[in-house]
């Protein structure tokens, strides 16, 4: 009896030990972000951990790119002060997985300078669990997965998808994944058509077969093209492979596997078209009055520089209605950047020995007064010509239109950056020009372009 009685309970620890590691939990640390410095924010792991429950025994996995971050666990007189003069521990080598040992606060950040004070840090509490978790440590990066295997799936109308969406086809920094995420979500088939944006001559798309896919051998190719807006249409079901024949592209992430599913009728052989001339900002039109709204530039990425991309603010504002009484905020690093908004000439020619006002202190707001073309930019070194530009075009009057002055003031520039601003009031509107898009942007990747800001110190 007794005998059978001690069965039954070790049956039940069992049991229990077997459900606290069947529910064990892996955390990707800021998701698709990656673990990083975003601008125009501290609190992004701060907020990315707020709504989880941490138990011992779960994982953590932090994604960056090898020798660009590490991750340090520290104390958290270290962590409040981002002094990170000793560390508990240090990890150098991406993906690194963290499992979770000990119940208790734990405090992550990097020892790259600056990086905690610029909000890479991430401060967690870990619950007790039924049994302890192993002691922490690192593993190597799992392989490439493949595309699922084709489906049966009901016959649709054809759809056109915008590979990466606004971010476009590239290399992403942070992240190998991006166009695996991308994909995730989405049910390909045939007579589907992919739309590859890039600069011409930057990139190319290049279709290949499994095995030089996974391992980025791309000695050969069963299509390439090379003009942009490069269009695919899905012809055959089953898996099909892209990549660059660029170098080391396709192990810098930029590359895409889809399955794609069988149709009622086959697609057309794959095509490209020419790319369309870029469209004129159109002009001031009788627009329905509606409240003012208030648009943050950029969204979540804010006003910077993107790498491989100098479009993100032309598309970002390609689907938007600017009227008088609306608000533009600007959002930055003190420092690190400025709001200058200048003529239609000089920003074309990113020439800005002159401005119409300077704004430095963010978060810049201003309220659009007039009607016509505005243009903005940043009097930075170069920012300019790496795209971080914006122009709009400003139609109708909303129904409470505002005083015509700017919400913020505008400030001296950075020494040595520009003349004194002059009058912030513009001049008589512009002729449309060619610098507002009417490309559209959605999806997926207004996340993503946070994975491909880089900060220019």
């Amino acid at each position: 009896m007794v005998r059978g009685m001690n069965m039954l309970v070790l049956m039940v620890f069992l049991g229990a030990a077997i459900q606290s590691c069947s529910a064990q939990t892996t955390y990707t640390v800021g998701d698709g972000v990656g673990w990083n410095v975003l601008v125009n924010t501290t609190q992004a792991y701060e907020l990315w951990a707020a709504n989880k429950t941490f138990m011992v025994g779960d994982i953590l996995v932090f994604n960056f790119v090898n020798g660009t971050q590490n991750v340090a666990e520290v104390t958290k007189s270290a962590f409040d002060s981002c002094n990170i003069t000793s560390t508990i521990s240090v990890y150098t080598d991406p993906p690194v997985r963290i499992t979770l040992a000990t119940p208790g606060e734990h405090f992550y950040t990097s020892t790259y300078t600056n990086r905690c004070s610029l909000g890479q840090k991430l401060a967690i509490n870990v619950n007790a669990a039924s049994a302890p978790g192993p002691a922490p440590t690192t593993t190597p990066t799992p392989p490439a997965a493949s595309a699922p295997a084709p489906t049966s799936t009901p016959t649709r109308s054809p759809m056109t998808y915008t590979v990466g969406d606004g971010v476009g086809w590239n290399v992403l920094v942070n992240t190998t994944r991006a166009y695996e995420l991308w994909a995730a979500n989405k049910t390909f088939m045939v007579g589907d058509i992919l739309v590859f944006n890039f600069v011409n001559g930057t990139q190319n798309v290049a279709e290949v077969t499994k095995s030089a896919f996974d391992s980025c051998n791309i000695t050969s190719t069963i299509s390439v093209y090379t003009d942009p807006p490069v269009r695919i249409t899905l012809a055959t079901p089953g898996e099909h492979f892209y990549t660059s024949t660029y170098t080391n592209r396709c192990s810098l992430g930029q590359k895409l596997a889809i399955n794609v599913n069988a149709a009622s009728a086959p697609g057309p052989a794959p095509t490209t078209t020419p790319t369309p001339p870029a469209a004129s900002a159109p002009a001031p039109t009788s627009t329905p009055t509606r409240s003012p709204m208030t648009y943050t530039v950029g969204d979540g990425v804010g006003w910077n520089v993107l790498v491989n991309t100098t479009r993100a603010y032309e598309l970002w504002a390609a689907n938007k209605t600017f009227m008088v009484g609306d608000i533009l905020v600007f959002n930055f690093v003190n420092g690190t950047q400025n709001v200058a908004e200048v003529t239609k000439s000089v920003f074309d020619s990113c020439n800005i020995t002159s401005t119409i006002s300077i704004y430095t202190d963010p978060p810049v707001k201003i309220t659009l007064a007039t009607l016509g073309e505005h243009f903005y930019t940043s009097t930075y070194t170069n920012r300019c010509s790496l795209g971080q530009k914006l122009a709009i075009n400003v139609t109708g009057s909303s129904a409470t239109t505002p005083s015509p002055s700017p919400t913020t003031t505008p400030s001296s520039p950075p020494p040595g950056s520009t003349p004194t601003p002059s009058s912030p009031s513009p001049a008589t509107p512009p002729s449309p020009g060619n610098s507002a898009a009417s490309l559209g942007v959605s999806g997926l990747f207004s996340g993503m372009l946070s994975i491909a800001v880089v900060l220019l110190y």
